[in-house]
């Protein structure tokens, strides 16, 4: 009677055992589970590729525009290199940018700052200047709309896809697969906010027009779309692989 007593109580602890060991390495594999789909993307994120090597080089034209003072023109060309990545358990991998600058292309590359950029299941997010702007969302589709400004503070910007799978040329060279994100279209007497980005599958950002100006209200301008302050820029790509 003893002993069948004893056997039952082993029994028990073993069922226990067996039952807790089940219960971890359920958690192990959902820790798991979790942390590999971090970098798990869908169809429409080699619209924003990210691998250690890329680059892209473009050519930029900017004016900026001040109150009081003369606007000023400048051209230049910038350089994104996809330096390095690393891991972590809220983002996945995320990657470092290094930008660089030059007047033309007779000179040297210059560093000019250092962003990051990540694909995560829903959105490729790049931080610019400490920043981070939601700039597509996954699977991409035709109209498709989101709040670029989801990640930080600055306030709600609803974006756009547009032109999904069209074509795109410009300088002699067309891109067969692109998709356009429209992030603002907006035109009043008091200012334009017009911007955006074009994207070309297997590439990233081809080409980027940000017109953001606010016009003169004294009575002598007002309703003359007279430039008073803002910023005026256009970036178009001339080169891009993998070093």
């Amino acid at each position: 009677m003893r002993n069948r007593k004893h056997n039952k109580l082993i029994m028990k602890k073993i069922r226990n055992l067996l039952f807790l060991f089940a219960l971890l390495s359920g958690l192990q594999t959902a820790c798991n589970t979790e942390e590999a789909n971090l970098d798990i993307v869908p169809a429409g994120n080699d619209f924003f590729p990210l691998e250690k090597g890329r680059f892209i080089s473009y050519n930029v034209s900017e004016t900026n525009y001040f109150l009081n003072s003369p606007s000023t023109q400048s051209t230049y060309q910038l350089k994104e290199v996809i330096a390095d990545s690393y891991k972590d358990l809220v983002s996945g991998t995320t990657y470092r940018i290094e930008r660089y600058k030059r007047n033309n292309g007779r000179e040297n590359w210059i560093l000019l700052n250092v962003w990051t950029a990540r694909n995560t299941y829903q959105s490729a997010v790049k931080v610019e200047e400490n920043v981070p702007f939601v700039k597509l969302v996954f699977p991409v589709e035709l109209f498709k709309k989101w709040n670029g400004n989801s990640f930080n503070t600055i306030g709600e910007d609803n974006y756009e896809m547009r032109d999904f799978g069209k074509s795109f040329s410009f300088a002699g060279k067309n891109y067969k697969e692109t998709l356009t994100v429209l992030q603002q279209n907006d035109s009043t007497l008091v200012s334009k906010d017009k911007r955006r980005e074009v994207y070309a599958k297997g590439v990233g950002m081809i080409y980027k027009k940000s017109d953001v100006v606010v016009y003169c209200q004294f009575d002598n301008c007002r309703g003359k779309a007279q430039i008073e302050r803002g910023n005026v820029i256009e970036m178009s790509i001339f080169d891009s692989g993998k070093e």
